[in-house]
């Protein structure tokens, strides 16, 4: 670390904070409707997480955008760029926004970029704490290629919830533990491809983003499932998430 130079610190002086359109959609501040929401935003989400290109994520937003708009989405952002336009540093930009938002709502670029914002929940609700898909894509590429793919399966961290596992299923699956696998007591093969599945979408979706993790995902999403359970990593690494997380909910 070097001490910054006094031009630097000129600079620092002379910034001017000026919120943009994301800024003001996150400041807004909706939450996620997790009864409907989340399978309208499933793929936007993933785009999120996989820091997709911007026409990627035009391609996403705009369905989403039109799935989700209603007179109450609209009432919430319209109330929360008033309520912006009134904080100090936020005057001019939500002021200049609600202009926008109010000759062309469903338009408007507010109105995009608060949905990015709650796909972004969604698919932060999937990446636990201290998780970050680009740390792993850049893990991968100092990696030896022989280690790339058990890596990659890491990545599964974010598929658990396409398993679908209901709680009574994993209660059963700890206490039969001593007599039944729980790899085989809960990998049916609907719940296993689902999972390779997502990590597909993820890998489609990173492909200029996140090129070296993508192409891993890929290839996991490709491979023949295998016949047992048993012999699914990709399985294992899910199945161990999914009970460490029923038994020990304060670590998820």
């Amino acid at each position: 670390m070097v001490p910054m130079s006094e031009a630097d610190l000129d600079l620092l002086d002379d910034y001017v904070f000026e919120p943009t359109a994301w800024d003001l959609a996150f400041s807004i501040g909706i939450g996620v409707d997790p009864d409907t929401d989340p399978p309208v935003l499933d793929e936007l989400a993933d785009a999120m997480l996989m820091w997709a290109p911007e026409p990627t994520l035009e391609r996403l937003t705009a369905p989403a955008l039109e799935l989700l708009w209603n007179d109450e989405l609209a009432g919430m952002i319209r109330g929360g760029l008033e309520r912006l336009s009134g904080q100090e540093g936020w005057e001019r930009a939500a002021a200049a926004a609600l202009v926008a938002f109010d000759q062309a709502p469903r338009e408007s670029e507010v109105a995009r970029e608060m949905i990015r914002c709650l796909a972004m929940q969604v698919g932060g609700a999937d990446e636990p704490g201290f998780f970050c898909l680009d740390c792993l894509d850049d893990g991968l590429v100092r990696a030896d290629p022989a280690e790339r793919r058990a890596l990659a399966r890491r990545a599964v961290v974010v598929a658990r919830r396409n398993a679908a596992v209901p709680d009574d299923e994993l209660r059963a699956a700890l206490a039969e533990v001593a007599v039944r696998s729980p790899l085989e007591a809960l990998g049916t093969p609907e719940r296993r491809a689902a999972v390779r599945a997502r990590l597909g979408r993820l890998g489609e979706l990173g492909r200029s983003s996140m090129p070296t993790l993508a192409h891993e995902l890929r290839a996991l999403a490709a491979e023949p499932l295998p016949e047992r359970a048993e012999d699914d990593d990709v399985w294992e690494e899910v199945c161990t998430l999914l009970l460490a997380g029923f038994a020990r909910p304060d670590l998820n």
